[in-house]
């Protein structure tokens, strides 16, 4: 071992196994639940005396970042501070005390086999604290106690021991889809890209990749839309209602510069792709934006899984 051997992650503060330890850099991997995370310093990229505070301030969200497999989509290039600082702004995770409260909520409402049926909440509280990214069981305590006065879930209690067992009330049964089926938490993609016999494999593997990955797709053209809506009512309304949209700009449709920009300034995520023959007639506007750039269909539907994995879920 080299001379900046340590024990503990700089990050988690978890017990580590180095591999490689020189004077330029170390390797040492974080076992959490079961699962192997690789992490690589150069040590040059930090200020120790300086640096030491900011992991000590963000050394929770670290662990739970690791914990929720929501870390770095690469982990064998290097960390340093301005990438970790980039991480904490891109990544999503609950931030403010709403979404706190609804990601709860949506946790605790995946557990019951049908419903009214209780479930045991002593089992779920440790693992809880950190799918949620709370700073203890206390604050679980205090979100749990807000869905009860709100009359979305039903507690009782043992031995002294609060909130024993809970079951979603109807008003929490309402509640669950209308969360479901709006923005930030539904498990909706709208789709935008050009709708021609051509694009019908890019289709295809677009909407595979998003049932792999647990969410629903939505294209404009396969929904019914009432007599009394215009179609750019459907595409806005049905905007709102998704997490995310992945747009296509294959054969560069003015629909799908509209629709991704819609997302946009909706603060909603766009995953941008572009079939490798169409990339070079994109509009200059978004040719500096990050695409996944495919030659087949199967690539295409590989990349966007490992994209949505990392960057979205």
């Amino acid at each position: 071992m080299g001379m900046h051997q340590i024990d503990n992650c700089i990050f988690t503060g978890l017990p580590v196994q180095p591999i490689m330890d020189s004077i330029d850099c170390i390797d040492y991997i974080v076992d959490i639940k079961n699962k192997r995370h690789l992490i690589r310093l150069p040590w040059s990229a930090f200020n120790w005396e300086k640096d030491n505070e900011f992991f000590r301030k963000n050394k929770r969200i670290f662990k739970q970042l690791l914990i929720n497999d929501n870390w770095f989509e690469n982990e064998k290039e290097f960390i340093d501070i301005e990438k970790l600082k980039v991480l904490l702004k891109e990544k999503e995770f609950p931030r403010t005390p709403k979404q706190k409260l609804e990601k709860l909520f949506l946790e605790l409402s995946k557990f019951p086999k049908q419903d009214g049926a209780k479930v045991n909440l002593l089992e779920l509280k440790e693992s809880l604290v950190d799918k949620i990214y709370l700073k203890s069981i206390d604050e679980l305590h205090f979100y749990i106690g807000t869905l009860v006065q709100e009359k979305l879930i039903m507690t009782t209690s043992t031995q002294g021991k609060p909130f024993f067992e809970y079951y979603i009330t109807y008003a929490g049964l309402e509640y669950k889809i209308k969360l479901e089926e709006e923005g930030e938490l539904s498990n909706k993609c709208f789709i935008a890209m050009s709708f021609k016999e051509e694009t019908k494999e890019i289709r295809t593997a677009i909407k595979e990749a998003l049932l792999k990955t647990g969410f629903e797709p939505v294209i404009i053209d396969e929904k019914n839309i009432d007599s009394d809506k215009t179609i750019n009512d459907e595409i806005i309304a049905n905007l709102k209602k998704c997490k995310f949209c992945i747009a296509d700009y294959t054969f560069h449709s003015n629909g799908v510069y509209f629709e991704s920009g819609f997302a946009l300034g909706q603060r909603k995520k766009v995953i941008y792709t572009c079939r490798a023959d169409e990339f070079k007639n994109a509009h200059f506007d978004i040719r500096p934006l990050q695409h996944i750039i495919y030659k087949t269909s199967k690539q295409l539907e590989k990349d966007l899984i490992n994209k949505i994995e990392a960057w979205i879920k």
